[in-house]
């Protein structure tokens, strides 16, 4: 049977917070002026740890999630 996730809708919440927050910087950093084109590049590039860190830090299901295991919760 296939393990999905039950908090994708919070993940992604988390995801847009910090994309938010940091975009402007990102696009100053690396030198993209169209706001569609940095977040493509932001989550390209970061959008694994945000994932891993939610995880393994965030959900309150993690101890008992197999997809967070591999993250190892704490």
């Amino acid at each position: 049977m296939f393990n999905e996730c039950k908090h994708l809708h919070d993940i992604l919440d988390a995801q847009i917070d910090i994309i938010e927050r940091h975009i402007d910087q990102h696009k100053w950093f690396q030198g993209i002026a169209n706001k569609d084109k940095a977040i493509f590049d932001f989550i390209e590039k970061y959008g694994f740890i945000m994932r891993e860190f939610y995880c393994s830090r965030a959900c309150k299901d993690r101890f008992d999630c197999e997809l967070a295991q591999k993250y190892n919760p704490k």
